[in-house]
């Protein structure tokens, strides 16, 4: 499985991407909101993702950054830019209604390090909830990307892998969807392995 991500001369221009679909349930469940979304790179910038889920009233208790959105209804959007090493690095950005963002990087589930500081500048969340559907909106800057990975240059036919979901972990309408599918036997979003192949064309 492969995402192409389209190189923006314009913010605006986001809207022309190819749209991915996060419909892989991989551990079952009943309530399934669809949920898609697009990912553009702006050179010399960044990345733009903006992800739309069709689900009304979604739960959106936490307010901060660094909170624990994942137990509200939250989307998300995890990137790898290491993936040929054996342990690779990647980076986890988790977001609610409310625009709080749980942002993140390391190498494994439980061994992950907020962004904070001179990292952090640059990257925002902004979420709008209407009444049938709500969305996020999300600027990754690549000084945060580089942070991370120092010497790592991104331009056209640049390779890396990503993944998307859709999860409410709390009581009350729980479910797990992704774009690439995983083969794990419980829930589990923090495996870079499953990952989907990404390609910056111009």
């Amino acid at each position: 499985m492969t995402y192409d991500v389209l190189t923006l001369t314009t913010p605006e221009t986001l809207s022309c991407c190819p749209v991915f679909s996060v419909n892989q349930f991989n551990w079952g469940g009943d309530y399934r909101p669809v949920t898609s979304g697009r990912l553009g790179f702006l050179p010399g910038q960044g990345f733009l993702l903006e992800m739309v889920c069709q689900e009304e009233d979604p739960c959106r208790s936490y307010t901060r950054d660094g909170d624990p959105v994942y137990l509200d209804s939250a989307m998300e959007a995890f990137f790898c830019f290491s993936p040929e090493e054996e342990k690779p690095c990647y980076l986890n950005f988790e977001m609610n209604a409310n625009g709080a963002m749980l942002a993140c990087h390391g190498q494994d589930r439980r061994e992950r390090t907020p962004f904070s500081g001179a990292l952090k500048e640059g990257l925002s969340c902004r979420a709008q909830v209407r009444e049938h559907a709500w969305s996020v909106r999300l600027t990754i800057p690549l000084s945060l990307i580089t942070g991370v990975y120092p010497g790592l240059s991104l331009h056209t036919d640049s390779m890396f892998t990503c993944n998307f979901y859709k999860i409410k972990e709390s009581e009350g309408r729980t479910h797990f969807a992704s774009f690439a599918p995983i083969q794990a036997p419980e829930p589990n979003f923090h495996l870079p392995e499953y990952f989907a192949q990404a390609r910056i064309l111009s």
